[in-house]
């Protein structure tokens, strides 16, 4: 936070130009300029909260159902799995969710 308001008090003192303000303190142009434009838009220069990418295929309110069907027949394979959860999605999604909850598929 501290770099970043430096950078833009630099901008706002009419120390140079952003091209120069940027070399100055060894950051791009773009930085500079993206500093500048969060806070024209939030009128902060606090980073926004990360938007955590997409929501898992199974959410935790799944987790207990998933848990169960496990425990019941430990021997489905994914496409089973994901089949009796009426999910549609990978299977990957499903591996990745077994991994989350500690579960493993043992095969009889």
């Amino acid at each position: 936070m501290e770099l970043r308001t430096r950078i833009v008090v630099a901008v706002d003192r009419g120390v140079g130009s952003v091209p120069q303000v940027a070399a100055l303190f060894g950051v791009s142009v773009t930085c500079v300029s993206n500093y500048l434009r969060l806070r024209e838009r939030t009128g902060s220069l606090a980073p926004l909260p990360d938007a955590g990418g997409r929501p898992p295929a199974v959410g935790p309110d799944r987790h207990d159902e998933l848990r169960r069907l496990i425990a019941a027949q430990p021997d489905l394979t994914l496409d089973q799995v994901r089949d009796r959860l009426g999910l549609r999605c990978s299977l990957a999604a499903i591996s990745r969710a077994l991994t989350k909850l500690g579960l493993t598929r043992k095969k009889n």
